[in-house]
């Protein structure tokens, strides 16, 4: 029998301040995830420490208090999977600090699912993603739908930890595989 499973931290987040059109445009190019930071990539762990994985997060989450977040550059990607929009995160030194920990402690669980994950998890670049698995054509459309104001503004107060058996999208996105923990330290 196989104990593996995957976990995945993130920090899910309603935005405070944000572009009229960008729900419209998020709605048709991405699938409905709710706005997140992914703090730590996708990730093997045996399910004997799903025990000691929740007491690490809730020591974290004691840690540390509301991180402000300010997004305003595009960026776009390709990866596998197909093309990205995202939007940046201004330079933070308080939500690199938590990422960072995030993953050091995080990591002796287990490796990550794929290098790609590594690779995206140790060069941190905060973003939330409006379109994601994009076609050239599909691209180069959303390209042209894509409004100069990009300003957006949230407030980190929680972290949620995703376990999952399977990496499928019907997984990742059931509340039930999903724990949350409020940052406490004030």
């Amino acid at each position: 029998m196989n104990d593996k499973k995957i976990f995945h931290i993130s920090s899910d987040f309603d935005l405070i301040k944000k572009p009229v059109w960008l729900d419209n445009f998020r709605q048709k190019y991405d699938k409905p995830y709710r706005y997140h930071i992914t703090l730590k990539t996708s990730t093997y762990f045996d399910d004997k420490n799903f025990e000691n994985l929740k007491a690490d997060m809730e020591n974290i989450a004691k840690k540390y208090g509301k991180i402000p977040i300010v997004f305003d550059e595009l960026f776009i990607n390709h990866s596998l999977k197909g093309g990205c929009i995202m939007i940046k995160a201004k330079s933070n030194e308080e939500l690199t600090g938590f990422q960072k920990e995030i993953s050091n402690k995080f990591s002796k669980y287990g490796a990550h699912t794929t290098d790609e994950y590594e690779k995206f998890e140790r060069n941190f670049e905060p973003h939330i993603t409006i379109a994601r698995h994009l076609t050239p054509e599909q691209l180069e459309n959303a390209k042209h739908e894509l409004k100069k104001d990009l300003f957006c503004e949230a407030l980190i107060e929680t972290l949620s930890l995703t376990t999952v058996k399977n990496d499928l999208f019907e997984e990742w996105s059931n509340p039930q595989n999903r724990l949350h923990y409020k940052l406490q330290n004030k």
